[in-house]
C-alpha cells in the first residue's frame, strides 16, 4: 500500500458524473504512451533522415529504424517507463484526437473512468498562485516558523499527512470519448512482453490499451466483466 496515493479512483470520479450517468470502473493512470504510426512514444512526430524524399518514404524508414531499435513497443529503451495507458492507431484517429492535448506524464491524480455514456479522463484542478498578502514582516516570520515546526513534527506521504483524512480533489474533465464511438473491449496482451491489458477498440479501428501497472490477467478479466455489464 502506498500511503502517498490520492483518494480511491471511484470515490474521486463519482462527483464528476452527470445526473443518471453510471460509473463502471475508474483507475489512476498517470503516464500516457503512444503506439501510433509517425509518432514517438511521447506523441511527437518522428524525424527521419529520408524526410526530403517524401513523407511516405520517411514514415517507412522511421518505422524500420524504430523496429530495429526496439521502438514502437513497451520494450524500447527510448520509451517512458511503465506507461499505464497506450494509444493505438493512426494520427487523427479517435484515440489520438481525444488525448493529444494531454501531457504524457500527468499528475498522480489523473484518472480514467468508464461510465454508461463515455470514457472519461479527469485531472486535478490546479489553483492559481496566491496573491501575496500585505502581512507585516514579523507576522510572516512567525507564520513561517509555525509552518517549519509543523513540517518537522508531521509525517507526510506525498500530498497526504499522518492523522489527516485524504481529501477529495476538485477534478476537471480533460478528455472524453462517447460510448457510441467505442466498438468494444477485450482482454489482450500488449507488445513483445505480452503484458496483460484491457483493450478498448473504437469504431475507426483505433484503440487504447489500459495496463494500469498490473500484471495479473485475472484483474483484467474482472475489469472486462464490469465493463460489459
Amino acid at each position: 500500500m502506498n500511503l502517498g496515493y490520492p483518494l480511491g479512483a471511484a470515490s474521486q470520479a463519482l462527483p464528476s458524473l452527470d445526473p443518471g450517468e453510471r460509473l463502471l470502473w475508474a483507475a489512476y493512470g498517470r503516464t500516457l504512451n503512444y503506439d501510433v504510426r509517425g509518432l514517438d512514444p511521447w506523441g511527437v512526430p518522428k524525424k527521419s533522415v529520408l524526410g526530403k524524399f517524401g513523407s511516405g518514404a520517411a514514415n517507412f524508414a522511421g518505422d524500420m529504424v524504430s523496429a530495429a531499435l526496439g521502438g514502437g513497443d513497451d520494450g524500447g529503451a527510448s520509451n517512458p517507463p511503465s506507461p499505464q495507458v497506450i494509444v493505438l492507431g493512426e494520427q487523427g484517429g479517435i484515440a489520438h484526437a481525444a488525448v493529444r492535448e494531454l501531457s504524457t506524464s500527468g499528475s498522480l491524480s489523473r484518472l480514467w473512468a468508464l461510465t454508461s455514456t463515455r470514457l472519461l479522463v479527469l485531472e486535478k484542478v490546479v489553483p492559481p498562485p496566491e496573491t501575496p498578502s500585505k502581512k507585516s514582516f514579523m507576522s510572516k516570520a512567525i507564520g513561517f516558523g509555525k509552518d517549519i515546526a509543523a513540517i518537522m513534527t508531521t509525517k507526510t506521504y506525498g500530498e497526504n499527512a499522518a492523522g489527516v483524512p485524504i481529501a477529495r480533489h476538485e477534478m476537471v474533465p480533460r478528455a472524453g470519448i462517447p460510448r457510441d464511438r467505442i466498438a468494444g473491449f477485450a482482454v489482450a496482451e500488449h507488445g513483445k512482453k505480452k503484458r496483460p491489458c484491457l483493450r478498448a477498440s473504437f469504431v475507426d479501428g483505433s484503440g487504447m490499451d489500459f495496463l494500469f501497472d498490473c500484471d495479473d490477467p485475472r484483474q483484467f478479466a474482472w475489469l472486462y466483466s464490469v465493463t460489459v455489464n
